[in-house]
């Protein structure tokens, strides 16, 4: 078992490395089993190890092993300022119903925005959600385009690499809560990272200045896995290409169906401890119903008897099920994205699964379109 899988099936898995790894202490999975841990119960041979001495990390489950693309600068920031109201946008997105191009440019003075953008008047990050903005995308499981999940948040706390989240607004990230609730009582050991690439290249360090449970989150199966960390400062993704918002999808929307993609820096498979990855990774997995899944769950080599336990048929989505195409342990809140009209939304955030890229076997997500009443609410809460 590992603490989270977020690029591959390990429910189990996140338990382990989630509570033994951010608390240092035993974890506070719930055996249903008398004197039988976790890593037994989802096919881990043995006791329950000792707390893992790397940091965790973030890793997707059996991508090819290609070779690393060129590595270009994590954080591209114009020269110039754009004026108040502004974003930088791929040339051809600017929506004609929400913001206007800029018309008169003053020669000699220096562009304000990347090559292959251009300044539009909008609302900063709210009416640009979703979009990304570098140009072409690599869509092969493997290796990500620098800068094509600009939404993601790396997180780190005390011990080091702690999981991924998503950017909201500029004070605002979501992440799940098995993650971050050990350090609810200390919010300034978390920090967020954002336009990270390259794990060496870390950048700008935001601490967070409030963690925010789901009222009704429970650590014993991770039902209503949500945390909300609000930032001591505001991250400013107004002329910053590799950094955005991320959609949210309307409550109770439905993916199912759809491929969506994965991203993350969990490990590349279950028994390799290389989490977090030098480089973010990428994995296209279709999202299915919830009685595909549990009909998968309910398998005696998996959760068996135990299913209703361990699945929630509204809070939660599968998605994966094909070999080795999964988020993986340590890729616990890393973010799930469907392409909505050009637009990227968040479906769901990585909570577990059952090792990592098997066959018939599926992942498990938190279903953000359940939550999206309470993410506005909580999110307008924090602001205020």
């Amino acid at each position: 078992m590992q603490a989270e899988t977020a690029l591959s099936l390990t429910l189990i898995a996140i338990f382990i490395k989630c509570y033994n790894g951010f608390a240092q202490t035993p974890p506070l999975f719930v055996s249903p089993f008398p004197g039988i841990g976790p890593d037994q119960i989802y096919g881990q041979s043995g006791v329950i190890p000792p707390p893992p001495t790397a940091p965790p990390g973030l890793t997707l489950l059996g991508f090819p092993q290609l070779p690393p693309p060129p590595v270009v600068p994590f954080i591209v920031t114009p020269t110039t300022q754009l004026p108040p109201g502004y974003v930088c946008v791929p040339i051809g997105t600017c929506n004609p119903n929400n913001g206007i191009d800029i018309r008169i440019v003053t020669p000699g003075n220096t562009p304000p925005c990347p090559p292959g953008q251009v300044p539009c008047f909008g609302t900063a990050g709210g009416s640009q959600c979703g979009l990304r903005f570098v140009s072409p995308i690599n869509t092969t499981d493997g290796f990500a385009t620098p800068g094509a999940y600009p939404w993601q948040a790396y997180l780190v706390n005390q011990t080091g690499y702690a999981g991924s989240g998503v950017l909201l607004d500029q004070y605002t990230v979501l992440t799940a809560a098995h993650k971050v609730y050990m350090n609810s009582g200390t919010p300034e050991m978390l920090g967020v990272y954002m336009g990270v690439y390259d794990t060496t290249r870390l950048g700008t360090r935001y601490t967070v200045d409030r963690v925010y449970l789901h009222p009704n989150f429970n650590p014993s199966n991770l039902f209503n896995d949500l945390a909300l960390l609000r930032l001591a400062t505001p991250i400013t993704p107004v002329t910053q290409t590799y950094i955005n918002t991320i959609c949210l999808p309307t409550q109770g929307q439905s993916f199912v169906g759809q491929t969506c993609t994965i991203s993350g820096w969990g490990r590349t498979s279950f028994d390799v401890g290389d989490a977090p990855t030098l480089l973010q990774k990428q994995v296209q997995v279709p999202i299915v119903s919830y009685t595909t899944c549990y009909n998968s769950m309910s398998n005696s080599s998996l959760l068996g008897s135990n299913v209703n336990t361990y699945l929630d048929p509204i809070g939660e989505l599968c998605a994966g099920g094909q070999a080795a195409r999964d988020a993986c342990t340590q890729d616990g809140g890393s973010p799930l994205v469907c392409n909505v009209n050009g637009r990227f939304t968040l479906a769901g955030l990585v909570i577990w699964g059952k090792g990592c890229g098997q066959p018939g076997v599926y992942g498990v997500y938190v279903n953000v379109a359940n939550y999206v009443t309470w993410i506005t609410n909580a999110t307008s809460m924090l602001t205020g």
